[in-house]
């Protein structure tokens, strides 16, 4: 088995699509990593901090050294910018 598949594996909210080891988000995740709330919402790592400081994401530590925003708070996020963009 390839490295970046082993990586996968030790992630259980990731899944590989291809040989190239695309690294995808489950549907059912309820947690994303920093760095996959920052694709979805297309902001820095220092505007994900910046909104968890403003309280508008929820960040969850894992573990000492590890976090997560919450899907839900992600989700909430985008619903409440899209009620003030109409």
């Amino acid at each position: 088995m390839g490295e970046a598949m082993q990586h996968c594996q030790q992630r259980p909210f990731y899944y590989s699509l291809n040989s190239n080891a695309v690294r995808r988000v489950s549907d059912d995740a309820l947690l994303y990593r920093i760095h996959t709330a920052e694709a979805k919402l297309g902001v820095s790592r220092s505007t994900i901090y910046r909104l968890v400081n403003d309280g508008q994401l929820v960040l969850i530590k894992i573990g000492k050294r590890s976090s997560g925003i919450t899907v839900a708070s992600v989700h909430a996020l985008i619903e409440r910018n899209k009620a003030l963009a109409y």
